[in-house]
């Protein structure tokens, strides 16, 4: 891997457009930094109408005003509550209905969402948020302090996905409609961070208090939040549109629309970009990552995410929960081949157990072992397995979304767990029903997923805390847990450095997952777009999915 840059989740979206909707306005990157890595692609047509805003406007380097933007995305999102469970494809819907506190950079810089400021007490077992004034719902109703509050202390207590990003608070109090002050049972140096990530939206006392958050209009058909757009319609595959929130509390947004059409066909919507039917895609498929590597109409940024793509088992299997299994499948997966057949130079195979961009925490002495067909079967006869009649010791099943590179992928590590006597079926699944099949059931042996292990060094907890959102398998060590917590109190750097190597230590002998790629994207930016935060990254103020700001070059 040639470069680590520390970025967060996948991008920021406030880009600079020439114009919107169509013609020579559209840009393209890929997704990352999401719950679990999807791609956009489809064979719906976009939906609504395709307005061009700008002509010339744009020629003439004013500012573009209105018009639609379209979005190619990849999956209709299952709900419209953002914070009661994992929904990559809900999202970046999310980021421009609802608003958060705080809210992270493409390059993990906090900034103020919501809270137009905070501070910690000097113990740091207080946090205090300063709302901004003013701010209104989009039915009309005031924001106030008791939202937040209501949010998260039903997020505690209902324990909706993301709960663990409070694991600190003990209680939250509202002096009045604009403070919002979280009583902390020890101080913690990664709160702040934590909330302006996934899952910690505000939603509306008003419409959810009483109602069962997962099925209530709110949350299934009517979601209303303080963002600079509104909820228009939804077609499940086919489109979600929102209109401009024309009461924004924050920097005026200039489209008036934006539509996040369908496409799950990803080549479909490469084309539909190409062809200016869509202003802005998720991700470009794996053999077109080059495409405009040479062409003098783009500008071409790489980024690396700490975004990571894995395998990981589910710990009650009678297979998957021996250590010695699981240690055979690391030793069979082929990384370098994984990265030559599904990278596209945007992926490479993964060395550690921490993410190479958190260059603190790294700690070369744990790293994943290099391929040995030999040691793998040995390891798995040390188990008690023998081969049947047809050459395997064990036959299972790995479930993996049915979208971007995990087909190929899945069928890459099919064919290297044969090499090893392990007969592997391929289940492929929407995002949803990879969700309630493997994230809220339970029932699976062997999952691929990507994530986001950040901003923070951190947000590995995710992954390997008991209990957490995004630990599927229910890997459990109670030094692990230990080690965590100690952390995420401890502000030294070289301290919490030490207890991230134990940590890894721990991860090379239990092996709770099998690192597989590092993810990151090219981004091809037409010349006409100009001040997009790959430009100026010291500018980017947005959080990424945003879709605020379009200018003309």
């Amino acid at each position: 891997m040639k470069k680590y840059l520390a970025l967060v989740l996948a991008f920021a979206m406030l880009l600079s457009l020439a114009g919107c909707g169509g013609g020579d306005t559209n840009t393209t990157a890929a997704a990352g930094g999401n719950e679990a890595t999807q791609a956009a692609g489809g064979e719906t047509q976009p939906a609504g109408d395709n307005e061009t805003a700008g002509g010339s406007e744009a020629a003439s380097g004013d500012t573009v005003k209105g018009g639609t933007f379209v979005i190619g995305a990849g999956g209709s999102p299952s709900m419209f509550n953002p914070d009661y469970r994992s929904d990559d494809n809900l999202y970046p819907i999310a980021q421009n209905i609802f608003n958060r506190l705080i809210k992270l950079t493409n390059y993990d810089t906090v900034i103020p969402d919501l809270a137009e400021s905070y501070e910690f007490s000097e113990d740091g077992k207080t946090l205090t948020f300063h709302l901004h004034e003013g701010v209104k719902w989009h039915d009309g109703v005031d924001f106030s302090s008791e939202d937040v509050k209501w949010t998260y202390d039903t997020m505690m207590e209902e324990q909706w996905f993301k709960a663990t990003v409070l694991e600190s608070v003990e209680s939250i109090e509202c002096p009045d409609a604009n403070t919002v002050v979280f009583n902390l049972t020890v101080p913690d140096v990664t709160i702040v961070s934590k909330l302006g990530w996934y899952g910690t939206f505000i939603l509306p006392k008003h419409l959810y208090e009483g109602q069962d958050a997962g099925t209530c209009d709110a949350a299934t058909k009517n979601p209303v939040g303080t963002g600079p757009f509104k909820f228009e319609s939804y077609e499940v595959d086919v489109a979600t549109t929102l209109v401009k929130n024309e009461e924004f509390w924050g920097d005026e947004p200039n489209p008036d629309k934006l539509i996040f059409a369908i496409y799950k066909d990803e080549d479909a919507g490469y084309q539909a970009w190409l062809n200016g039917e869509v202003d802005y895609l998720y991700s470009v498929p794996v053999a077109n990552t080059g495409d405009q590597d040479n062409d003098p109409d783009y500008r071409v940024f790489e980024q690396i995410w700490q975004n990571r793509t894995y395998v990981t088992f589910n710990f009650e299997d009678p297979d998957f929960g021996k250590v010695e299994v699981r240690r055979a499948v690391q030793l069979a997966i082929d990384r370098p081949g994984l990265e030559q057949r599904v990278g596209g130079g945007t992926r490479f195979a993964a060395d550690y157990y921490v993410s190479p961009v958190q260059t603190d925490y790294v700690d070369e002495n744990y790293k994943q072992p290099d391929r040995d067909l030999e040691e793998a079967m040995r390891l798995l006869e040390s188990a008690g397995y023998t081969k049947d009649a047809d050459g395997f010791y064990l036959h299972a099943t790995i479930d993996v979304f049915e979208s971007g590179y995990f087909g190929d992928m899945a069928q890459v590590i099919k064919a290297n767990l044969a090499e090893i006597g392990i007969d592997l079926t391929v289940n492929m699944l929407e995002y949803a029903a990879w969700v309630d099949k493997v994230q809220t059931e339970h029932n699976f042996s062997i999952t691929a997923l990507a994530g986001y292990q950040g901003p923070d060094i951190s947000g590995l907890a995710g992954r390997i805390q008991t209990g957490a959102s995004s630990n599927v398998g229910g890997y459990s060590n109670e030094r692990v847990d230990e080690l965590l917590a100690l952390s995420n109190v401890e502000p030294d750097t070289a301290k919490r450095a030490e207890y991230f190597s134990e940590i890894q230590k721990i991860m090379d002998e239990d092996v709770p997952m099998v690192l597989l790629l590092e993810n990151g994207a090219k981004y091809p930016v037409k010349n006409s777009l100009v001040g997009t935060p790959y430009d100026l990254p010291e500018k980017a103020a947005a959080s990424e999915f945003t879709y605020l700001a379009f200018a003309a070059e």
